[in-house]
């Protein structure tokens, strides 16, 4: 097998299980997306690279396996062109997950945790009341 063929495999295989665990951490309540929320909690990855660059840097290496794939398989050059400019626009949204702004409360898990379980309050903000008594006072990180 082709060198260029094992790399694009490997690329869609870490991209596929990248996103994968992004799902889980983001929308599940897995015992192993539980582990991957509080090893990200633990000041080790910042709320914004968990939200926005995380699933970036997946959806990176899965353009990046199927751009190996569309020159191994010597496809139409537009393809190429297809893969090679999302790539880069989803590097401009790993690079903006690294910037230290605030974005909408949606998009961090501890908010889906807690539209989840039902501890928003009338203005979808989490009441931190309910929330803390949920977690027993252990917080969500």
């Amino acid at each position: 097998m082709n060198e260029s063929l094992k790399l694009a495999i490997i690329g869609i295989g870490a991209g596929v299980f990248g996103m994968t665990v992004w799902y889980a951490e983001m929308f599940t309540d897995f015992k192993t997306a539980n582990l991957w929320r509080r090893m990200n909690g633990k000041g080790r990855i910042s709320r914004n690279y968990a939200a926005i660059g995380a699933p970036a840097f997946a959806c990176i290496f899965l353009l990046g396996g199927i751009l190996g794939f569309i020159n191994y398989f010597q496809l139409p050059g537009i393809l190429s062109r297809i893969a090679a400019i999302s790539i880069l626009v989803f590097l401009s949204f790993f690079l903006i997950g690294l910037l230290p702004i605030k974005f909408p409360r949606w998009v961090y898990a501890d908010w889906q945790y807690a539209k989840r379980h039902g501890l928003l309050d009338e203005n979808d903000n989490i009441d931190q009341e309910a929330y803390e008594k949920h977690t027993k006072g252990k917080g969500f990180w």
